[in-house]
């Protein structure tokens, strides 16, 4: 029995990746080419509003969105779940939308297990560069 538990935890970690998940709720998004998105940032922030502005150029006058919301630090308090705390769950997360007209078109999202970097948001916009067509 030990054994079984054994090779389940080692799978389970195994399956488990570091990389962003997308979802997509108009596949049509792939093929559009997006000549132009503003920005907005939840909670704001200016360090990564700097860090945005420099990988591209947004105008708050188009019709797509690139919204970017995060959350950091992210502690439960409830002593029922010392085993979720001790064992590594991510504390915070990032979250990368396009949207166009308010309507939700991409998602990039990925849990974080430390404070969120000025690589991990690269990160998610280089793979929202690679999945899109910016221009």
């Amino acid at each position: 029995m030990k054994t079984v538990i054994a090779i389940f935890f080692i799978l389970f970690f195994l399956g488990c990746s570091d990389q962003g998940e997308v979802y997509v709720n108009d596949k049509k998004i792939f093929n559009t080419p997006i000549k132009c998105m503003q920005l907005s940032i939840f909670p704001p922030n200016k360090e990564m509003e700097s860090t945005l502005k420099s990988l591209y150029q947004f105008d708050t006058n188009c019709s797509y969105e690139l919204a970017l919301s995060y959350k950091t630090d992210i502690v439960c308090n409830s002593n029922q779940n010392w085993a979720q705390k001790t064992s590594g769950i991510p504390n915070g997360y990032i979250r990368i939308e396009i949207k166009k007209e308010g309507v939700l078109l991409y998602t990039y999202y990925k849990d974080l297990k430390g404070p969120l970097t000025d690589d991990k948001l690269i990160e998610g916009f280089n793979r929202l560069q690679d999945d899109l067509n910016l221009l």
